[in-house]
């Protein structure tokens, strides 16, 4: 289990009751941004905490359950709070529940998602190696094999789009697009279902690794923008549906 050692709070520093719940939730994120409270860590009892800030219990636990919807503390039943992996799919999680409300909201989540994956794209073509490309393209190949397998797509589809995160080798835009990725993928699984969404996204796919292999910026970022509009046109529509 992971020690708390590194959450350390000074003890004359008590919350005022005027937004004392809300200074909770900035502190304990001041001190996930510093690094004193890392991914695991465990925070004291709540009885200890409630000395420690000089509040009240109701709004200790309002506090915390501010964190909890932010994605940066979990509790555990008998087992207290504890820090998430704050991974992007934790983080980005009240970003998930806003687009599950509907069609429109996730449209504006596409807007974002393209401007990302597009600077992605250029980054890749200066950061990509040759081993990466050959990598994609392996991918791409083992795609072609499953175009008729939701879940065998959807696997590599994955992988494939995680791979580009990874070579444009910014990791905050690394999580960043990752999350992106993972909003709406409730409705992408319906989707997926469909061989010929699966053929053309594979063949996308394809010319995006084209275009990195040939080194062009204009070209990659084209076939990025091609492939956005494709999966924001059939995600929306199996919404609708």
């Amino acid at each position: 289990m992971a020690s708390n050692e590194g959450f350390a709070f000074e003890a004359d520093q008590k919350i005022r009751k005027e937004g004392a719940a809300e200074k909770v939730v900035h502190r304990i994120l001041d001190l996930v941004k510093s690094g004193n409270l890392k991914a695991g860590d465990k925070l004291p009892a709540e009885r200890k905490m409630i000395e420690i800030f000089g509040l009240s219990r109701p709004t200790l636990r309002e506090a915390l359950r501010a964190l909890s919807i932010l994605g940066v503390i979990e509790m555990r039943h008998g087992g207290g709070a504890f820090v998430t992996d704050l991974k992007a799919q934790s983080l980005l999680a009240p970003l998930d529940f806003f687009v599950a409300l509907s069609a429109e909201n996730l449209a504006e989540v596409f807007v974002c998602r393209r401007v990302i994956e597009i600077e992605v794209a250029r980054r890749c073509i200066d950061r990509a190696s040759d081993d990466d490309i050959r990598e994609l393209e392996s991918m791409v190949a083992a795609q072609q094999k499953v175009t008729s397998d939701p879940i065998g797509f959807r696997i590599l589809d994955s992988e494939f789009h995680s791979k580009l995160f990874e070579i444009s080798g910014n990791a905050v835009m690394e999580r960043l697009a990752l999350g992106f990725y993972n909003m709406g993928l409730e409705a992408r699984r319906a989707v997926t279902a469909k061989p010929a969404v699966t053929k053309r996204s594979v063949k996308e796919h394809h010319a995006i690794v084209e275009a990195l292999r040939a080194r062009d910026t204009d070209r990659i970022v084209a076939a990025i923008a091609v492939h956005m509009d494709h999966i924001e046109t059939t995600t929306l529509e199996a919404i609708r549906q």
